[in-house]
């Protein structure tokens, strides 16, 4: 009887384990072909290394992202950069809707599409853009997307849904609930975010009116691209106190490259421990040492 009751001790607590290491299901949902890599590049990064599962998907095509290319050539180009950047992040999948750039709209269509993403992916955290006025109109458009899906899944459980404030709402004011340090993952990031070369090395340069010079220096297109990912990346004010939360004060201090999210109103509602099961880089400083 003994040796039965430890038997099944030992099969319990190893079974226990294994639950705890089951991997995470993630999901980065935005507008445009880039923005996973741009607005949540490290968080898929750090989420990949350790062994999670991470989905992106795009809502349009990106097809008006760019002065020249005409739209269903550029649409192609954007799917391939996907590609590339699905590998050097690792991603479980990265899925492209075919919707038009600067033409996305909030219908049954659109959210009956996501409902289907998600709810084939069953993923235990979902990130979107937060649809506040201001922002780039298909970026907050995807938000209501997804806020308005997410009221119609059938789900045994559903995510956790997370805000990520658009570049133009960034000087909103607001302190996010979450935030850490991408540091250690910022080249695989800044990596994934030159896979878009039609915005990277085309698009971007050309409404600064400076393509000529960059395609001639390989060293100002290399800065450029660092430029651009930075700015999505920097530790904003509002991200410092958050910071010190995470990670403690002097930890904080040492961040370079950070990325913020907040709690979603919608969804699934957790715990801060239940929190740091699903976002296990909480907590932990993730700094390169100087």
């Amino acid at each position: 009887m003994r040796l039965l009751i430890l038997s099944l001790f030992i099969s319990g607590f190893f079974l226990n384990a294994g639950a705890q290491q089951k991997p995470l299901r993630v999901m980065m949902i935005f507008a445009h072909p880039d923005e996973g890599e741009v607005y949540t590049g490290g968080t898929a990064a750090l989420y990949t290394q350790m062994g999670h599962q991470v989905k992106f998907m795009s809502l349009t095509n990106g097809d008006a992202g760019h002065w020249q290319e005409k739209p269903e050539v550029l649409a192609k180009r954007r799917y391939q950069e996907a590609m590339n950047a699905k590998k050097i992040l690792n991603l479980a999948d990265y899925e492209v809707l075919d919707y038009h750039d600067q033409q996305l709209k909030n219908t049954k269509e659109s959210q009956g599409k996501v409902i289907k993403s998600i709810e084939a992916f069953k993923p235990d955290v979902v990130f979107t853009f937060y649809p506040a006025e201001g922002g780039h109109i298909d970026n907050m458009t995807a938000g209501y997307i997804v806020r308005d899906a997410a009221k119609n899944l059938k789900m045994e459980k559903l995510p956790v849904f997370l805000y990520v404030r658009d570049f133009y709402t960034h000087t909103f004011s607001y302190i996010p609930d979450i935030a850490f340090s991408t540091d250690k993952v910022w080249e695989t990031k800044l990596a994934a975010c030159g896979a878009h070369k039609t915005q990277v090395e085309e698009a971007i340069p050309h409404g600064m009116g400076i393509l000529e010079e960059v395609r001639k220096d390989p060293a100002k297109q290399k800065q450029l691209i660092y430029d651009n990912t930075y700015a999505y990346s920097k530790v904003f004010p509002s991200y410092i106190y958050t910071l010190e939360k995470w990670c403690g004060k002097e930890a904080a201090s040492e961040v370079k490259y950070a990325e913020a999210f907040e709690i979603a109103e919608f969804g699934r509602q957790v715990s801060e421990e239940e929190l740091m099961k699903l976002m296990p880089m909480l907590g932990h400083a993730h700094v390169v040492p100087r």
